[in-house]
């Protein structure tokens, strides 16, 4: 590393934003308009006005030959000659929409992007551009979901989740949708089978998988289960699993580990782990394979014979509560959740769990070790921590899984996902299984959805949905049609 070409700045130089650099040239754009040429060989610096506010971004164009420099403004872009210090080209930002950023798509090709996501290739003389999408005769029709208008694709997704897509269905593009955009998204349909045949659910699942949408599919495919229990959701939800399919997880992992172990620290996680599963044989039999040098050796026996001799007498119970709750309070949190689980007090190992923040703990033994109704309170005080902490996708999937749909309806339109409320509200009505006390929840969320469906002048499925939202669903159903009128 050494020194290089030194040029003095020119005094008229505001803040620099943006360079570019090949071999010998190297130009600045700065916060006042300037446009900074420097000649490294030469050591000479020419000083040029654009004349168009701040530089936000320059390019030289790639090429070995070429001098070409794209010039992006606030309001606009311009293609300037290096070689002269001139401007060849021009175009504002009232002709293409307002630019978020260029580039050289090859030596002779500019690249514009605006801020509705359109990409523009022009040529060195910025005034040709292909056509937006919307307006091209395609032969097979293209599904990019993110490449349409937004408001139309999800009024699309809309459609195929609310119509039902029985065989006399009229298939013509609605008013809210425009025709190219409707064909483009019936041909991708069509390679999918048996639409007419598919539930509400399923039909929320197939979208949210056309949509590349993993949150909601991961909702979906929770919500399927838990209202109809066909298969058993893979180990990769975890605490968002049925109790037994949890639990039989947690013992292969724990066959796993105890294979693989090669510690002090990796045995003393297996004992933990069975007590708190409920078993006494294994813990003992691994505290007893403690070497007879090992500093540990004289504790190691001292548990495994208080883990053997644990009895029901209501002596020995208290006895043990009162050491388990010592040890807790001096910060012993493992060891006296162990003996409370000895003596089948888990619910108050995951209660002291809570109170010290052990969270992931207190949920892994509430799922293996509690009863329902225990286990219900544990997890109920766990989705409202989530929710406060602002893990709501976590505390939604926790609630379905408890079947408290209203809970889940709740946190879902207090953070404006109206557009996921509503589906699973109707999946829960058509399976039977929404709770009779989550009827005012159950209007709330349909008004909102009546609403944000006015909002993409879908009108008709929004008055649907107005009858289905209680006395203000029917008045702002009544607003809509005197409006229509």
């Amino acid at each position: 590393i050494k020194e290089g070409t030194r040029i003095p700045p020119d005094s008229q130089t505001g803040l620099i934003n943006s360079i570019a650099w090949r071999g010998d040239l190297m130009v600045l754009g700065d916060s006042t308009g300037h446009l900074s040429f420097w000649d490294l060989k030469a050591r000479q610096s020419r000083l040029i006005p654009t004349s168009r506010g701040a530089i936000k971004k320059i390019l030289l164009a790639p090429g070995r030959n070429t001098q070409l420099l794209l010039v992006m403004f606030n309001d606009g872009v311009e293609i300037w000659d290096c070689a002269e210090s001139e401007v060849l080209s021009s175009i504002k930002s009232s002709k293409i929409g307002e630019v978020v950023d260029v580039d050289w798509g090859a030596s002779d090709r500019p690249v514009i992007v605006n801020e509705s996501g359109a990409v523009h290739i022009m040529d060195v003389n910025l005034d040709t551009a292909p056509n937006p999408i919307t307006a091209l005769s395609l032969y097979t029709p293209v599904w990019l979901p993110f490449i349409y208008n937004q408001k139309e694709m999800m009024n699309f997704k809309i459609y195929v989740q609310h119509m039902g897509w029985q065989e006399n269905w009229d298939m013509k593009s609605p008013k809210c949708c425009t025709p190219i955009i409707w064909d483009a998204m019936l041909h991708t349909l069509k390679l999918r089978h048996k639409f007419s045949t598919l539930s509400f659910l399923e039909r929320c699942l197939v979208t949210a998988a056309l949509y590349g949408d993993v949150v909601e599919w991961r909702l979906w495919q929770v919500l399927a289960y838990y209202l109809d229990q066909s298969s058993p959701l893979s180990s990769a939800f975890d605490i968002v699993q049925d109790n037994r399919s949890y639990l039989n997880n947690q013992v292969q992992n724990l066959s796993v580990q105890e294979k693989c172990r090669s510690n002090y620290s990796h045995r003393q996680h297996s004992i933990h782990r069975h007590i708190l599963l409920g078993n006494t044989d294994k813990p003992v039999q691994l505290l007893l394979e403690v070497e007879q040098d090992s500093p540990h050796f004289y504790r190691d026996c001292l548990r495994a014979s208080l883990i053997s001799s644990v009895s029901d007498s209501e002596v020995a119970q208290s006895t043990i509560k009162l050491v388990a709750t010592n040890l807790i309070a001096n910060d012993h949190l493992l060891e006296g959740c162990q003996l409370l689980c000895l003596i089948k007090k888990a619910v108050d190992a995951c209660r002291y769990m809570q109170n010290f923040h052990q969270y992931n703990e207190a949920i892994w033994l509430a799922k293996v070790a509690l009863s329902k109704d225990e286990y219900y309170e544990v997890m109920k005080y766990y989705i409202d921590l989530l929710v406060n902490k602002g893990s709501r996708h976590l505390g939604i999937l926790l609630a379905i899984s408890l079947s408290a749909f209203d809970k889940a309806a709740e946190i879902l339109l207090a953070t404006k996902l109206v557009t996921i409320a509503a589906p699973l509200v109707e999946s829960c009505l058509e399976a039977g299984k929404w709770p009779e006390s989550g009827t005012d929840i159950m209007h709330r969320v349909f008004v909102e959805y009546a609403k944000y469906l006015v909002s993409l002048n879908n009108i008709e499925i929004a008055l649907k949905y107005c009858e289905m939202g209680g006395e203000k669903g029917k008045q702002l159903g009544e607003e809509l049609r005197i409006c229509a009128q």
